[in-house]
């Protein structure tokens, strides 16, 4: 068991008294120099087997982000945007982030 930074589950059903019961629908994970390395090659692969629909790993000092999306059951080969602008989610529609919003927010 894993425990993302940020996560959205869409489906009510998934929750209850004690959290959340089956994959979120997206998953956040916030990556710095000592947490980098487990989240990508321990945790990715994780959210993958757990049918995480989409995970975005925010890399704060390169600013960029790189996202996975589950299509027939596994990740491909992650896109890397960088931490500017809006970025929609794949997995919840009609969410979007808006980089420059959060970044403002923890400089």
């Amino acid at each position: 068991m894993v425990q993302p930074d940020v996560f959205i589950v869409c489906d009510p059903k998934k929750l209850d008294e004690r959290g959340t019961r089956g994959a979120p629908d997206w998953v956040v994970e916030v990556l710095s120099p000592s947490t980098a390395r487990h989240n990508q090659f321990v945790k990715v692969p994780a959210y993958e087997r757990a049918g995480v629909r989409e995970v975005w790993l925010v890399h704060l000092l390169d600013r960029t982000v790189s996202i996975y999306r589950l299509e027939a059951g596994r990740y491909g080969r992650a896109t890397r945007l960088g931490l500017k602008g809006q970025t929609p989610l794949t997995a919840v529609p009609g969410v979007t982030i808006d980089w420059d919003e959060v970044l403002a927010e923890i400089s």
